[in-house]
């Protein structure tokens, strides 16, 4: 029964065959296809999928691969909605590779491309020896796995002391002290929650065995978003890293995602992201800011890219399409803005679009960027529309956000 709905909503590819002549599309960074990729696929990033479709549709099988096959099965996901009917998740490099390799027409040989940044940041190897603190809420999903990957990533250039807390969603009447005692209303079984926080706690631990003693780790009750944004503030992380899974179409005007929330409210700079980024090279950084103000807003975090990361900044500011701006003023301001904020490697963008978010959707088709910066006020919902939300929500990029001084 699923399948048939699958099939009349177009979301079934009709052949899970890889056919002689289907086009092969590598998904993943610009970055990561010239450090190895199968040499028959074309590269066209995750990000860019959604331009792409009406070009890929006059292909009759399209094949996806990424490192994984997790950003690849986004890639599925959007050209099935946008009516390619016919396309296969390949998986990872290698399972495409091999894949590939049993069909004689294609050149699946794995080859690799010398680019400038591979090797830029290869040569890479000073480290911070300044501690940052990092929060990862995990409920033990694959978005939580892929948020901790994405702090062995930057661990790689940041001295790094992880904290993985889970939160049990109870009402405010369920309380744990610091001796791990439990008290309720009389509402809910005090068994029953100390059965989920026996089985959270053995997750934690393997979490720990796993990847070292180093890590700590918490249990805490309460509101999902609220209790994250309270225990950050509380114990004064640097940095909330959270996986999410995003939201599209209806779903996306009837809710608002958890990741959303943390955002909206969190005092420390949030990182989210969608994907399996433990491939990730950061050579290209995107701040997108409104530079039109004279603002000196202060991100600590963005210093420790520019310092550690030898990261090249792009600093975007995105006008209205139906305003006229002054565009030597704006120029002004991102230039002092950076000697200010010591970054150092930049290059400046003034770019026209309907709003932001479809002004980093226009640059990102030209310029490439490994993770994005953005600022937020801290307000969204019905009546307040904001971008850094917007952007959390739809982009595949890794982004910080973080709130104005």
């Amino acid at each position: 029964m699923l399948s048939n709905f699958k099939k009349v909503l177009g979301l079934d590819s009709s052949s899970d065959t890889i056919a002689d002549g289907a086009y092969v599309v590598d998904v993943r960074s610009k970055a990561e296809y010239a450090s190895g990729h199968v040499k028959c696929a074309v590269n066209i990033p995750l990000e860019l999928i959604e331009n792409n479709i009406e070009a890929l549709k006059a292909h009759n099988q399209v094949v996806v691969y990424c490192r994984s096959g997790n950003r690849s099965e986004h890639a599925k996901r959007l050209l099935n909605l946008g009516g390619h009917t016919n396309v296969i998740n390949a998986g990872s490099l290698e399972a495409a590779h091999q894949s590939l390799s049993k069909i004689g027409s294609y050149d699946a040989e794995i080859v690799t491309e010398e680019i400038d940044v591979v090797q830029q940041y290869k040569s890479n190897k000073d480290k911070d020896t300044a501690v940052l603190k990092v929060l990862i809420p995990t409920d033990f999903s694959v978005q939580s796995d892929f948020a901790f990957m994405m702090v062995q990533k930057l661990e790689e250039h940041l001295t790094i002391e992880p904290h993985f807390v889970h939160i049990i969603d109870v009402p405010d009447t369920v309380t744990l002290d610091g001796h791990g005692n439990i008290t309720t209303c009389g509402d809910i079984d005090g068994r029953y929650v100390q059965a989920q926080v026996d089985i959270a706690e053995q997750k934690l631990k393997q979490i720990k065995e796993q990847h070292g003693d180093h890590i700590q780790t918490y249990v805490r009750f309460g509101k999902l978003t609220d209790t994250i944004n309270l225990f950050s503030s509380e114990m004064g992380f640097d940095l909330v890293v959270m996986g999410t899974k995003g939201t599209w179409g209806l779903k996306e005007k009837l809710t608002t995602t958890k990741s959303q929330l943390v955002v909206r409210k969190s005092q420390a700079p949030v990182l989210t992201l969608m994907c399996d980024r433990s491939d990730l090279i950061i050579n290209d950084v995107l701040y997108v800011h409104d530079f039109s103000d004279d603002d000196n807003s202060d991100v600590p975090i963005m210093h420790k890219f520019s310092d550690f990361f030898h990261a090249t900044f792009h600093l975007l500011h995105i006008n209205d399409v139906n305003s006229v701006a002054d565009s030597g003023k704006i120029e002004n301001n991102m230039k002092t803005y950076a000697e200010n904020h010591n970054l150092q490697k930049y290059k400046t963008h003034i770019l026209a679009a309907k709003d932001v978010e479809e002004g980093v959707k226009e640059f990102l088709k030209k310029q490439d960027a490994d993770i994005v910066f953005i600022g937020t006020h801290g307000k969204g919902g019905k009546f307040h529309k904001s971008y850094a939300e917007a952007l959390v929500k739809h982009l595949f990029k890794p982004i910080v956000t973080f709130h104005f001084n």
